[in-house]
């Protein structure tokens, strides 16, 4: 690995996703966007629903990520999420599928609440991620 790359690690409760050199990743933290570069200082933050977008020498990676801490420590980057969805598969029609499930569910009590606006903010992370290649 070059001394202007970190290893990147993306993982979910089903597989590892992506594991990669990087040379410069934006992290949805929850308390805002977190940009890392090569030799970061160490830091765990808590992932919002967002996107993660990772430079690599090979072109750019993003993925909608909900849930879950990210690392960056010795120059290793690890995001843990609930999962992350693939640019590629994110289409306008995957947008409208998924905001029609969101929407679908159902709003009751608190927690079904909760649920429902978690997948609402998944949603408008998906749209966003959609309108920037537009």
């Amino acid at each position: 690995m070059s001394d202007k790359t970190f290893h990147t690690s993306v993982v979910t409760p089903q597989r590892i996703v992506l594991e990669t050199p990087t040379t410069f990743a934006v992290v949805p933290a929850d308390d805002g966007l977190l940009g890392i570069l090569t030799h970061h200082a160490s830091i765990t933050t808590k992932l919002s629903t967002g996107t993660l977008k990772l430079e690599t020498p090979d072109g750019v990676h993003q993925f909608v990520v909900h849930g879950g801490y990210a690392q960056m420590k010795d120059n290793a980057l690890t995001v843990i999420t609930e999962e992350a969805i693939p640019e590629a598969i994110i289409t306008p029609e995957f947008v409208q599928a998924e905001q029609a499930k969101a929407e679908a569910m159902p709003d009751g009590d608190m927690s079904q609440s909760e649920v429902r606006q978690q997948a609402l903010a998944r949603v408008e992370a998906m749209r966003t991620l959609v309108n920037q290649r537009q």
